[in-house]
């Protein structure tokens, strides 16, 4: 690819979506030689769509170089210009990303999961399920599935491919955003944790309130107190207990219900198997 000077008005460096995000820190360190010593390596961008009022460019490889860029008050940068797509382009800058030692879980396993997506837009024939004996697995080069192909970008394990996609899978997307730049991000325990915690309202509530306090989620963490089903019932006197172990489950909800608003018994205390 040919590097030319290409205006830093006319590259849309979609920051906001890339996977690795900026260090303002380490962006100011590559301003300062810039200024120095001048740009020593190109950034890389793809055309946009053409439209009208659509950036010219779009940045697929060098977001801090870019930035440094700004920083330094340059007008135009050095870019090689790809002819990748946008999910050929978004998969290189994924690749790369993968390829980092410094990345922490949580950015490695949203890499991965995000990975998995566009792999499969590119290459649909891999999907679990397809017929793995129509023309394009039959092919000369067959195109391997999206965990084999992964796992040897990376020199790890299938098992550890689908571990991290599982890991980010758990996560709300909000709860990714106040992750990010923590040192819960790098907390492989803790990021497992929280995406055990199903209700997305509550795991994002969770995150927030130990950020807050400096802690990690899982010391926020109460343990229930335990009340077997009768024991629970004969809180309540053995009279009313006889009456409502005689009601079927839609009825015991409702009357679990109505306990937990009249603050009778808290709901981490209902154990009864469905009655929650």
């Amino acid at each position: 690819m040919n590097v030319k000077k290409i205006k830093l008005a006319d590259i849309d460096p979609r920051i906001e979506g890339r996977i690795r995000p900026i260090n303002k820190g380490y962006a100011e360190i590559l301003a300062a030689s810039f200024a120095e010593r001048g740009q020593d390596t190109a950034i890389e961008v793809r055309h946009g769509s053409g439209e009208e009022g659509a950036p010219k460019y779009i940045l697929v490889a060098g977001g801090h170089r870019f930035r440094a860029a700004e920083l330094a008050e340059w007008t135009d940068i050095n870019a090689s210009i790809s002819k990748l797509n946008a999910d050929e382009a978004r998969l290189k800058e994924i690749d790369e990303n993968l390829l980092r030692q410094e990345l922490d879980v949580l950015s490695r396993a949203r890499s991965l999961y995000e990975r998995k997506e566009v792999y499969l837009k590119l290459h649909p024939e891999t999907r679990d399920g397809v017929n793995q004996h129509s023309r394009f697995a039959r092919g000369a080069n067959p195109v391997p599935r999206f965990a084999v192909d992964a796992a040897d970008k990376m020199g790890v394990s299938e098992r550890m491919v689908h571990k991290y996609v599982g890991l980010y899978r758990a996560l709300q997307p909000e709860t990714v955003k106040l992750l990010q730049g923590t040192t819960l991000a790098d907390d492989v325990g803790e990021l497992l944790y929280i995406g055990k915690i199903e209700s997305p309202i509550e795991q994002v509530s969770i995150v927030k309130k130990a950020l807050e306090a400096e802690k990690k989620p899982s010391e926020l963490a109460t343990d229930p107190t335990p009340i077997p089903t009768e024991a629970m019932w004969l809180k309540l006197g053995k009279k009313e207990a006889a009456r409502v172990l005689k009601l079927d489950m839609p009825a015991r909800r409702v009357l679990l219900d109505e306990l937990v608003k009249a603050k009778v018994i808290t709901r981490d205390q209902i154990v009864m198997e469905g009655a929650a």
